[in-house]
């Protein structure tokens, strides 16, 4: 009886989704986006509203330019604060990175921004994010000549 029982578990546990919250949604976007390229399809599948309207909008040049993020390697993730009605929540978070060049680290950012998020269909889909705070550090001299 007891096999049957963690079987059961693990069986829920697997088919539940990673966007049932809306901090899960936005750190599966980020953490899917970095040190990778994605398509279109795959945005057009987490975003709503403004942001749907944007990268339905964007040439294809600008949009490899957005998707193309080989060249970053994750720090942190963190959410900052939430604040949340039924349908609709707005996060504070925080992501630090390095930029990359060569397998040599360029670049240590951090950025703070805010993202809506509104639940769609029992999904929680990115409306709008707007930058709140951004920091860069070189961790070699920038050569302006290159």
């Amino acid at each position: 009886m007891k096999l049957i029982a963690f079987i059961f578990l693990i069986m829920l546990a697997s088919c539940m989704k990673s966007d049932l919250s809306p901090e899960a949604a936005l750190k599966d976007f980020v953490d899917s986006r970095i040190g990778a390229v994605v398509d279109r399809d795959f945005v057009l599948e987490r975003v709503t509203g403004k942001m749907l309207q944007s990268f339905e909008n964007m040439s294809d040049l600008d949009f490899e330019k957005f998707a193309n993020m080989k060249n970053i390697k994750s720090e942190s993730f963190k959410i900052l604060s939430k604040s949340c009605q039924e349908n609709k929540c707005f996060l504070t978070y925080s992501v630090s990175y390095l930029t990359m060049t060569d397998s040599k680290t360029r670049f240590s950012s951090e950025v703070k921004k805010i993202a809506e998020m509104v639940k769609s269909e029992n999904k929680w889909l990115i409306a709008d994010v707007s930058n709140i705070k951004t920091y860069h550090e070189s961790l070699e001299p920038i050569n302006p000549l290159e």
